[in-house]
């Protein structure tokens, strides 16, 4: 845990930039629409099981919160990756790291979150509907808070004028380091363990961010094919 944590703190510093509070406003955006995002995310994988009727509100609630935050959600990756690729320069394995790092944490605190309250819930079906709910009609879009809000928009306007850039710089590091690497790494590896597959060989076999493919070779010689999209992953058949 010790090495996630310095990680975080670096990618924390990157996007601190000479604010004297633990984050600038732009890190705490980036923070607040990727958590709350990944949140989403963890709802309706908790839900979708549950019954008819907790699959097709996860369903719709998945599409419509992302059809008004998407953007942001996205800007708010760029401003991540920008901020990490030209603080750690060429020192590729480094800067990927740290966002695996970011990831895994964000992901594992959703989970956590989601968890607790479901373990909690006297009815979990309504408690699902209930959330589902405040997602599908914007309750917890990302406008909610006035200040960071602003900031995702200014984020958004430099993923918009500089994106190509950011895309530019990271090929060029890959091509003169000759590596790749999956963000959601260390969530395949979790998802591996939890399938009985504990102490994995794990592939990135398609990197294109947000969409990630894994391949996991477990001790027994088997095999898991895990599917990963802005850090969830679930294993496929």
């Amino acid at each position: 845990m010790r090495i996630f944590a310095v990680m975080l703190m670096a990618s924390m510093a990157a996007l601190q930039g000479c604010s004297s509070s633990p984050l600038s406003k732009t890190g705490e955006a980036v923070y607040y629409a990727l958590q709350t995002e990944t949140t989403l995310r963890a709802w309706v994988d908790a839900c979708d099981d549950l019954s008819a009727e907790t699959r097709q509100a996860a369903y719709t609630a998945k599409q419509n919160w992302w059809k008004r935050n998407g953007a942001f959600v996205e800007s708010a990756d760029y401003g991540l990756g920008y901020d990490i690729i030209y603080v750690t320069e060429e020192r590729a394995e480094t800067g990927a790291r740290l966002a695996m790092a970011l990831t895994w944490q964000v992901v594992e605190t959703a989970e956590k979150e989601v968890n607790s309250l479901l373990a909690d819930a006297g009815n979990r079906e309504d408690l699902c509907l209930r959330v589902l709910g405040q997602y599908n009609k914007g309750d917890k879009d990302l406008h909610g808070n006035d200040e960071l809000y602003n900031s995702l928009v200014g984020l958004q306007r430099r993923a918009e004028r500089d994106g190509k850039d950011l895309e530019m710089k990271r090929a060029s590091v890959q091509a003169k380091t000759g590596k790749v690497f999956g963000r959601s790494f260390y969530v395949v590896e979790k998802m591996a363990k939890r399938n009985g597959c504990p102490g994995a060989e794990v592939q990135l076999l398609k990197n294109a961010w947000p969409h990630e493919v894994y391949d996991a070779k477990c001790p027994d010689g088997s095999y898991l094919l895990v599917r990963c999209e802005w850090g969830n992953c679930l294993v496929t058949d």
